[in-house]
């Protein structure tokens, strides 16, 4: 499993080139900072930590505890966790299927920002 390095930072795991959902993840530990990117509910966009599975969703509580279930692959991982373990999100729409994606940290430090996503990518 991929995590932040940052000194003090919790070791939730942040985006890779081969892990950039909850579904991906192997482990998955209740707290990992997720965006909810599924459903069209007001937390659509909105950051929540991983709670549990409840049958086949995720349970994620959002900073107004509110609680919802999600499809894990709805549930995009940060791109990098900062020291206070504040976790960073840069997502974006893929520019040729227009589905959601969140940019790796090395993505987002990069001269060009990739602006597809990893199923439309050469």
């Amino acid at each position: 499993m991929s995590t932040s390095d940052a000194p003090g930072a919790t070791q939730f795991a942040v985006a890779t080139d081969s892990q950039r959902a909850l579904k991906d993840l192997r482990a998955r530990r209740p707290g990992q900072p997720v965006c909810a990117v599924g459903h069209g509910d007001d937390q659509q966009g909105k950051e929540g930590v991983f709670q549990h599975f409840n049958v086949r969703l995720a349970v994620v509580k959002f900073p107004d505890d509110k609680t919802l279930g999600y499809d894990p692959q709805d549930l995009l991982l940060p791109c990098e966790i900062h020291e206070d373990g504040e976790a960073f999100f840069e997502i974006r729409r893929c520019s040729m299927c227009n589905q959601l994606f969140p940019l790796t940290s090395e993505e987002f430090r990069a001269a060009r920002e990739r602006s597809e996503c990893p199923e439309c990518r050469p």
